[in-house]
Order: C-alpha cells, then structure tokens, then sequence
C-alpha cells in the first residue's frame, strides 16, 4: 500500500480520493482485501502528517498504531514498526531514527554509527564512526 492511500484514509482529503480509499477499506474490513504495509510507508506517513499536515507526534503515532493492528493490513517488522511509533511520539526523534534503534535491538548487535546524540533517548548503544 502506498503512502498516498493511507494519508487520504487519515486526513479525507482530498475528499474524493478519500471516498474511493474508504471503498476499499470496507472491502478489507468484510475480508475481501488484505492490505500490505511497510515501514517505509509508515516513515513517509509520519514526514507528511508531520511537516504537511502539522499533526503532533503523539497523534501520527495513535493513528498508525490502530492502522498496525487493524484486521486485513499486515504490517513488515510489525513489533518495529510499533516500537517506532512509540518512540517517535514519546522520545522526541524522528520516525526513521527510532526505527533505526528498534530495527538493531530486533536484530543484534544492538549498536548504532551515527554523529546524532539523540540516540542516548533511545537507550541503545551508539558512537561516531571514528570510535568504532
């Protein structure tokens, strides 16, 4: 699924793209349809709705958490994506940064190379490339 389709179901607008994406959401919701959804999406889910739309974090995280567990989307790395989720609307970094941390805890070592010391938010082992 793209990203276009999940932010028409959020915001409804535009209002007749949202229609025909509403269709289809009864469609996966009478298990007609299975949708798929990656976390590539999610990332540029929360980049619009952040930047475009001006919605918080905590919001963005809410509505795609329900979007996650809704019945008929299957969700890539679901317990990563979540985890980011959760991350990015309670520790005050970026989607991509908290899926960065969530993906090297699912999938050890646990460490991260980056300059970005917000990382020590995210409770995950982490230094400059010339410290490795």
């Amino acid at each position: 699924m793209d990203t276009n389709v999940i932010i028409r179901i959020i915001t409804g607008d535009p209002k007749e793209l949202a229609q025909e994406a509403e269709e289809m959401i009864r469609k996966v919701e009478m298990g007609e349809l299975v949708l798929r959804l990656s976390a590539l999406v999610v990332a540029e889910c929360c980049w619009v709705l952040e930047s475009f739309y001006e919605a918080h974090p905590s919001d963005i995280a809410d509505v795609l958490l329900k979007f996650t567990n809704a019945i008929g989307v299957e969700t890539d790395e679901k317990s990563v994506v979540q985890q980011s989720l959760h991350d990015f609307s309670t520790k005050k970094v970026d989607f991509v940064d908290a899926y960065i941390a969530a993906h090297a805890k699912a999938n050890p070592p646990e460490d991260v190379v980056t300059w970005d010391k917000h990382y020590k938010r995210l409770d995950i082992r982490h230094d400059r490339p010339g410290n490795w």
